[in-house]
């Protein structure tokens, strides 16, 4: 009898233990098909400035990324996807520049220096709910020049065109238009950043500027998943690259190579989504991987 009660108590014991350790663990959460990304996907930080003087360096830009954000309930498909900077100067860098970009000529579309593809078929690519994604310039760790490591990125821009820019173990984004030398620098002064729908890659139409220089790549605006225009300063708003439409306003660290980046607002931890970037974003220390 009392060794019925003990093996009766033992076996207590370990089912006991077991529905301790089923409490504790939370379930893997279970979602639904992947949705597109329209209205689901926002840019949550933009990190172009580059590092000021570090480790013998006097400047660093290799380190710059684009922070994507889930912001919805759902699964999401990136595969597809693309992202590019939009043509303009930033503002009047040097004496006697003028505006040049396409928001007031072409109010109905966007016109890339560069475009990028997140690679793979319908699926591949996948974000989950509340979860970041990062694309870097440089898919490394950049220190000591930089406080970035970039080494976790999803993807990185590797130019294999150039045959000087390295190929690092992060997976490369695919080209789709490229102008920049041999590694893509998004203008440390201030880009336009943009997203567009996968399926958007058959209507891009050649464009070419009237000084015959520049060779763009041009969509609908209606295609913009999510955008920002970032400028030189308070006083460039007359080089705007995106429509009011894609966004009505603009944002602009302090200056170049000051180590800034531009993050998402949140107010009661919901990100503001307003399509003004004045409004929606606010100066930050580059942060990737999550919020």
């Amino acid at each position: 009898m009392l060794s019925l009660m003990r093996t009766f108590l033992a076996l207590f014991a370990i089912l006991l233990q077991i529905s301790c350790q089923s409490s504790d663990s939370e379930p893997e959460p279970s979602y639904g098909d992947p949705q597109a990304p329209m209205g689901r996907i926002l840019i949550e930080e933009l990190y172009y400035a580059g590092s000021p003087a570090a480790a013998g360096s006097d400047h660093y830009n290799a380190d710059q990324f684009i922070e994507l954000y889930n912001h919805s309930a759902e699964p999401v498909d990136l595969s597809g996807v693309l992202v590019g900077d939009v043509y303009g100067l930033a503002g009047e860098i040097n004496p006697g520049y003028s505006p040049d970009s396409y928001a007031t000529s072409d109010p109905e579309r966007l016109y890339f220096e560069n475009l990028w593809r997140i690679p793979g078929d319908p699926g591949d690519v996948v974000l989950n709910p509340g979860e970041t994604f990062l694309i870097a310039q440089d898919g490394t760790n950049h220190q000591p020049f930089s406080s970035v490591d970039s080494s976790g990125a999803d993807f990185e821009a590797y130019v294999a065109s150039s045959e000087n820019d390295a190929d690092y173990a992060v997976a490369n984004l695919e080209s789709v238009h490229y102008t920049a030398g041999y590694d893509w620098l998004m203008t440390v002064f201030g880009p336009s950043v943009a997203l567009l729908e996968a399926d958007s890659i058959d209507e891009l139409e050649d464009t070419t500027t009237e000084d015959g220089w520049w060779q763009l790549k041009s969509i609908a605006t209606s295609r913009v998943i999510d955008a920002i225009d970032t400028l030189m300063d308070d006083d460039s708003g007359a080089y705007k690259r995106l429509p009011d439409s894609v966004d009505s306003g603009f944002i602009y660290v302090s200056g170049t190579y000051s180590g800034e980046s531009v993050r998402r607002v949140r107010e009661d931890g919901i990100p503001t989504d307003s399509n003004d970037s004045s409004v929606d974003f606010e100066l930050s220390s580059p942060s990737p991987y999550g919020l």
